[in-house]
């Protein structure tokens, strides 16, 4: 059930990437969304090997918090490196 919440958090992350991020021209319609989605499960499944319960505000307040992170920093080095490849052909 947590792991629903989390999809639907990064759906919702992926639903404002094109208002939040310039240059969507760059990279793809589901590239932001794929990318908070697997760094979200990524890393809820590192927090529950590392011992933190679902009940636990860390494991919560790390995911919510690092997947918008995760989507800005990827979307940009992909874009940024797309942009050096297209200019060097």
């Amino acid at each position: 059930m947590e792991l629903a919440f989390i999809l639907v958090y990064g759906s919702l992350l992926g639903l404002m990437a094109p208002y939040i991020l310039s240059g969507k021209e760059n990279y793809g319609a589901f590239l932001a969304p794929a990318l908070s989605l697997v760094s979200g499960f990524g890393l809820w499944t590192i927090l529950t090997w590392v011992g933190l319960s679902y009940n636990d505000l860390w494991i919560w307040l790390i995911t919510m918090l690092s997947m918008p992170v995760a989507m800005v920093v990827g979307v940009r080095v992909i874009r940024a490196r797309r942009l050096a490849q297209e200019t060097q052909n």
